[in-house]
């Protein structure tokens, strides 16, 4: 049997909030549960049947904030540098490192404009309903109001590690996780040098450009549930 080699792109920013929703609601796991939990989700493209091989897995971020801003509910100064959501991603970050085959390549956020949102989103933590009147802003929870940064660089790192690959010849096969319409450029270079190109966006509809430039849409998404403490367990082994 044939052996393929197969390379798998993660966008970090489209993935993670997708994953951790359906997998972490309570945001309650450890860091180092949801890297193994996050790993085995992206393995599962890997058909050992078929003489496929994991070749390696990008992971594809940008540090967390760590400079200093006014919230903007309470007022109160926030050290970014010392916030639970930056001591955790960069504790899911380190763990991500220690599984097999994961590359991280890191941009850098970029803030200039601070503007604010919901981290998680109810009934209570609706934007359009906040701008309608319907919400009592007495009821939002300022833990859930986060600065929304605007990612710089990933999409470039992406495309030309996608371009390295195929034009080296390490992977036949790439797995592209994300939804972003940008990527069309590179997968067409992978298509012309020979590589099936497969994307798996979470479920999402794909359209225009990006549908007609890959070779097939593939995703484990609806397969993942939230952790129980027996799956907790079991990352930890």
């Amino acid at each position: 049997m044939q052996q393929r080699k197969v390379a798998i792109f993660v966008d970090a920013g489209f993935f993670t909030r997708k994953f951790t929703k359906l997998i972490d609601p309570d945001m309650s796991v450890h860091a180092e549960a949801l890297a193994k939990a996050m790993w085995h989700y992206w393995i599962k493209h890997i058909d050992s049947k078929k003489g496929e091989h994991l070749y390696r897995i990008y992971y594809y971020d940008c540090p967390p904030l760590s400079h200093k801003v006014h919230h903007p509910l309470t007022n109160q100064l926030i050290d970014f540098s010392k916030s639970a959501i930056s001591q955790y991603n960069k504790a899911l970050h380190t763990a991500l490192l220690h599984q097999p085959y994961v590359a991280s390549r890191m941009g850098h956020l970029s803030s200039t404009n601070n503007e604010w949102g919901f981290i998680r989103k109810d009934k209570n933590h609706n934007f359009n309903n906040l701008i309608r009147g319907m919400i009592n802003s007495q009821n939002i929870e300022p833990d859930n109001i986060s600065l929304k940064p605007i990612q710089k660089g990933v999409d470039m790192k992406l495309g030309i590690d996608i371009a390295t690959v195929v034009f080296k010849k390490l992977a036949d096969k790439i797995v592209l996780i994300s939804g972003d319409s940008d990527f069309v450029p590179a997968a067409k270079l992978a298509r012309i040098e020979g590589a099936h190109f497969i994307l798996d966006a979470l479920g999402r509809k794909v359209k225009g450009d990006l549908a007609e430039h890959i070779d097939g849409l593939k995703t484990f998404i609806h397969q993942v549930k939230p952790m129980n403490e027996k799956d907790y367990k079991v990352c930890h082994e």
